[in-house]
């Protein structure tokens, strides 16, 4: 007989959601996994925490995020490249590094969008380079280009001009 999965209950979810704040590592560890093996269901509730104040709850939301490896979470993992500390900034790269090309346009697409970010800056290109390193990186893609521009904190226009062109080569 098949095993029959239940989804799980917003309550289950929400008391997961607060050990992430627990002061013993075994415990925010362990609803961390639990968070992350239930996928889908937990991503909305794990999406805002985001922005929470407390570092400890962004810092397990977007380690759960990354761990999931699914497509759903690369806006939130995006918006995490500008949280104001570096070791959450770092795990939402490291989770859409997972993620691989399809983070691509729509990081490429928030490149657009903003100005002034040098937290997001940085990410991105930790982002492009370690996709570079992987091979990830479509032909034609003027990646050594955006990669100089993403290192110059001073420039956000020659950063968007770069995406177009980058964005340009996806759709071609």
């Amino acid at each position: 007989m098949e095993k029959q999965t239940q989804k799980p209950r917003p309550e289950e979810i929400q008391r997961l959601i607060r050990n992430l704040g627990n002061d013993y590592g075994a415990i925010r560890q362990r609803a961390r996994a639990s968070l992350v093996a239930m996928g889908k269901s937990a991503i909305d509730f794990l999406a805002e925490l985001i922005v929470f104040p407390q570092h400890i709850y962004r810092w397990e939301a977007v380690k759960a995020l990354g761990e999931m490896e699914d497509p759903e979470t690369i806006p939130y993992l995006i918006e995490a490249l500008s949280d104001d500390k570096s070791d959450v900034r770092w795990l939402a790269a490291e989770g859409l590094i997972k993620l691989g090309p399809r983070v691509i346009k729509p990081l490429l697409e928030t490149l657009l969008k903003e100005d002034g970010s040098v937290f997001l800056l940085e990410s991105a290109h930790h982002v492009f380079f370690d996709l570079k390193e992987k091979g990830e990186i479509p032909d034609g893609f003027p990646i050594d280009d955006l990669l100089q521009a993403l290192k110059r904190f001073d420039s956000w226009e020659s950063v968007k001009e770069i995406s177009e062109q980058a964005l340009k080569v996806l759709s071609e």
